[in-house]
């Protein structure tokens, strides 16, 4: 199989933030996006890398946020970063993504440079490597299935994550599945950079095993409403990682997901929460345009 080609984007571009003065930020690159919405990883990423400029000597610990409204991929994100508290352990930021002017994203980050004490951790699941599974992408897969002869060729789905499911048992209808997933390009040197990278990595179709027991679903809309993230452990986003995701309830026209990431070797380094909407009744054969 021949080896994917890189995209021209990168991890490090979008992470690139243009400083303008009294803590905002504003992106420099942003991601083309099957919808035409930007991807909800990359604001994540750019939010927390904006906070991230605010804080000296603590890494990151935590981050909550709310998708306020579809971000448009053409427009830059400005982030205010706002100083919440400097305290003696933690520091806390609170930063508004907006696009021309209105806010489409707030998040609360928390950071603390960790001490002694207890420790334990779940034990990753059992499941096949990633040079174990196949290498074809179920997303693009499914994506080309969809499509009507006389359809245009679709535009790739966020082609800086490769992916490769684990083989869910036959028939199987719960609301779980495990994904290896890495970001393409160069490795990121800084610790915040990585962390930035794994924010990305977290939304990357978490909200879907929702709708994993409901084939009838499978083509409805989602929409990204709110999500959380704990750092646990130093990982390398362009290495393989390994999302273990579960959804304990749907309903309202809503849905939870929660993940867990592991390293290869089997290390937990996040936790990661997201409740979801699925738009009532709205089934499609290709994902419409987001607008601002």
């Amino acid at each position: 199989m021949a080896k994917a080609q890189l995209p021209d984007l990168t991890l490090h571009d979008l992470l690139d933030l243009e400083d303008i003065g009294s803590d905002y930020f504003r992106s420099r690159r942003t991601e083309p996006n099957l919808s035409g919405a930007l991807y909800g990883g990359q604001v994540l990423a750019q939010a927390l890398r904006a906070s991230q400029l605010t804080v000296q000597g603590r890494p990151v610990h935590s981050l909550h946020g709310y998708f306020i409204r579809p971000g448009a991929e053409a427009e830059p994100v400005v982030y205010q970063v706002e100083r919440t508290r400097d305290g003696r352990n933690f520091t806390t930021r609170r930063v508004i993504a907006r696009q021309k002017g209105v806010p489409i994203f707030h998040m609360e980050a928390s950071f603390h440079g960790g001490a002694e004490g207890v420790a334990h951790a779940r034990p990753a699941p059992a499941v096949p490597g990633p040079g174990e599974v196949s290498a074809e992408d179920p997303f693009e897969r499914a994506l080309a299935a969809s499509r009507a002869p006389d359809d245009p060729p679709p535009r790739t789905l966020l082609p800086l994550v490769e992916r490769r499911m684990a083989p869910a048992e036959q028939g199987a209808r719960e609301a779980e599945r495990q994904l290896w997933m890495r970001a393409r390009g160069q490795p990121l040197a800084d610790a915040e950079l990585r962390a930035c990278g794994l924010a990305y990595l977290s939304d990357f179709w978490l909200g879907g095993v929702a709708k994993a027991p409901h084939p009838e679903a499978v083509r409805q809309r989602i929409a990204s409403l709110d999500h959380a993230l704990w750092f646990h452990a130093p990982a390398h986003p362009t290495d393989w990682l390994l999302y273990e995701m579960s959804s304990a309830w749907a309903g309202s026209a809503r849905g939870l997901a929660q993940g867990r990431i592991y390293d290869e070797a089997g290390g937990l380094v996040a936790s990661v929460a997201q409740e979801i909407y699925l738009f009532p009744g709205e089934m499609h054969a290709a994902p419409r345009v987001g607008e601002l």
